[in-house]
């Protein structure tokens, strides 16, 4: 019986010793696993910041490694080579992005020194994370690619509509509809829209008719960011307009613009706080011309004769009217076979309604909107060239890639 009994308690110590190396190899997981997991959070996050900080830096010249090592350190990560290994690499020494410039690559390996592990024969355990930013350089382009309509409402139904029986001719690019809406694009009646490079869509087209040709729609095209990254400059106007006779000399203008008798803008800069209203049989003729409304609408009327050109060259290249976020006020366009315009018209927080009927010369612009409103026999000639209109800079963009 005694002998019994020895053995029973032999067999429950063997027991009890396996069952607190099973307790302590649990401990050991939850313990310094949750530490290794704190840790590899840690450096990731660490590797995210400092392949951000590496390609900003790189992208306005300076010491990108320098940079990407510092913020690293400032996670507790600095490349002393013992519990913690900093590696930058421009171009990345791995796949898929190695040998690429416009690629950098922030590589940490750390140690963690275990406590309960130990007991398990486990001193150290390893981290090694990655991060890769893709460096995107500033650069000069047309705005949306270059599509000679644009409609930058990023949601909602009706952001391009196409009311009536008109007829609209682009040569040379295409129309793009942002909005991500089942109707982004509506057409009532039956149209022809002839371009290129089609209609492209965000969201879907809503047809209470036809449009002709039917392969003219593409949807779930990529959307824009609203607003817009890339805006020409504003302009500062020092001095005033002063009206000479039926001419208007460039400056700042508070009021009706052009004002009564004016047939004329001399060559410059205009920056207008008023509405830019055209009546009926009115002429208005303006060379190397860029207008910047401050406040204000603009309202053409059909039979008035407008004949404006953006300038050639300097700042504003290419820029004809341009109403800022700030404006939001609409523009309603009522073209007519004796009116001809050359340069981007840029409202991005306006409404855009055109009517009426455009000559052989028709629109050599880019026509760019919060909305965009054909109304009636609306019937549009868009002739895009990019050497007539804006070219904007593009800020530089950094992306994470891993």
């Amino acid at each position: 019986m005694i002998r019994k009994i020895l053995q029973e308690r032999g067999q429950a110590l063997i027991l009890i010793a396996l069952a607190v190396a099973g307790l302590v190899g649990f401990v050991a997981l939850a313990v310094d696993g949750g530490h290794v997991f704190s840790d590899r959070r840690n450096a990731q996050n660490a590797a995210d910041t400092a392949a951000f900080a590496a390609a900003l830096s790189k992208i306005r010249g300076g010491d990108w490694e320098g940079t990407g090592l510092l913020q690293a350190a400032g996670y507790g990560y600095e490349n002393n080579g013992a519990t913690t290994t900093v590696h930058i690499h421009c171009p990345p020494e791995n796949e898929p992005y190695g040998g690429d410039t416009a690629y950098v690559e922030v590589i940490i390996e750390s140690t963690t020194s275990t406590s309960f592990a130990r007991v398990i024969g486990v001193d150290h355990i390893h981290n090694r994370v990655e991060a890769v930013t893709h460096v995107h350089p500033s650069i000069e382009g047309p705005m949306n690619s270059g599509a000679a309509m644009v409609a930058l409402k990023p949601d909602g139904r009706g952001a391009f509509r196409s009311h009536g029986t008109n007829s609209t001719v682009l040569t040379g690019s295409g129309i793009f509809v942002n909005s991500n809406d089942d109707c982004a694009f509506e057409q009532v009646g039956n149209s022809l829209i002839d371009t290129p490079q089609g209609i492209e869509i965000v969201g879907g087209a809503c047809l209470h008719g036809s449009v002709t040709p039917a392969d003219t729609i593409q949807v779930d095209a990529n959307p824009v960011p609203y607003p817009p990254i890339a805006l020409p400059p504003e302009p500062i106007c020092g001095n005033n307009a002063v009206q000479y006779g039926n001419k208007l000399s460039p400056g700042n203008w508070s009021g009706r613009f052009p004002p009564s008798g004016v047939t004329y803008l001399l060559p410059g800069v205009y920056c207008v706080d008023g509405d830019f209203m055209v009546n009926a049989h009115d002429t208005l003729i303006g060379n190397n011309v860029f207008i910047f409304m401050r406040s204000g609408n603009v309202h053409w009327d059909g039979n008035a004769q407008i004949n404006l050109t953006a300038p050639q060259t300097g700042p504003f290249a290419g820029l004809l009217i341009y109403m800022p976020m700030s404006n939001d006020s609409g523009m309603i366009i009522n073209g007519n076979s004796d009116s001809s315009f050359v340069g981007t018209i840029l409202a991005p927080a306006s409404d855009i309604q055109i009517n009426g009927t455009a000559g052989t010369e028709g629109y050599h612009s880019q026509i760019i909107g919060y909305t965009i409103d054909l109304i009636g026999t609306a019937d549009l000639l868009v002739e895009y060239d990019q050497s007539e209109n804006v070219i904007v800079t593009f800020p530089p963009a950094i992306e994470l890639m891993k």
